[in-house]
């Protein structure tokens, strides 16, 4: 009698256990996932972009050699979902450190961006490897180019939205203005990577910022 209720709960708890399993299966997915991804930029932004292999991810991330695979497919879906990653990220670290909107949002991202790289270097220099990387590889390209047009559609928001309140000048030209932002912000970055010691972003990003306000501030 009591090895048959012991055989009863133990048939229980491993009934429990498989309902947790089940309720969990995506949240530890999405976990393993993000591990991957951020082994991926850590070995981007050490050795290369050729350097990578889905295998090396995996056992960085401390998973089976053979787990990237099958979440990803191929080394160049882990770098497009690894470009992805970094400036979704990016966007919402930035979100979380001022609830702003509009203008001002749009100078709180600036001053973000300036201020970031030498708090997360290697995630970093690991999304400006994969930019990079695109001019070569095609498979990765229009993964990029969807990032850049992303990035420029967010900040085109900003400055409509600015344009709506008074804030924004309302002949300036949110296309034009969001790609230049954007060719600045990442310009500045990837001249800082090359050289820290020669590159003062502080400066850059309190200039910049200032010539933002005197240019579309109304």
């Amino acid at each position: 009698m009591i090895r048959t209720v012991r055989r009863t709960k133990e048939r229980q708890s491993d009934e429990s256990a498989s309902m947790r399993e089940g309720r969990t299966q995506a949240e530890r997915r999405d976990e393993a996932e993000r591990r991957i991804l951020e082994a991926a930029a850590l070995i981007v932004a050490e050795e290369g972009f050729e350097a990578i292999t889905l295998a090396d991810a995996g056992e960085r991330a401390g998973y089976s050699r053979g787990l990237p695979s099958h979440y990803f497919g191929t080394k160049n879906d882990l770098l497009s979902a690894l470009a992805v990653y970094i400036i979704g990220s990016f966007m919402a670290r930035r979100r979380a450190s001022a609830d702003l909107s509009g203008f001002e949002g749009l100078i709180a991202s600036v001053k973000y961006y300036f201020e970031s790289p030498p708090q997360n270097t290697k995630m970093v220099r690991a999304f400006h490897t994969v930019l990079a990387g695109a001019l070569h590889t095609p498979a990765i390209r229009a993964t990029v180019a969807k990032v850049n047009r992303d990035s420029i559609a967010e900040i085109v928001s900003a400055i409509r939205a600015g344009i709506e309140t008074g804030a924004v000048r309302a002949d300036v030209d949110p296309e034009v203005e969001g790609a230049l932002i954007l060719a600045t912000l990442r310009g500045s970055v990837a001249l800082w990577l090359a050289d820290p010691g020669g590159t003062d972003l502080d400066r850059i990003g309190a200039q910049f910022i200032s010539t933002l306000r005197r240019r579309l501030a109304r």
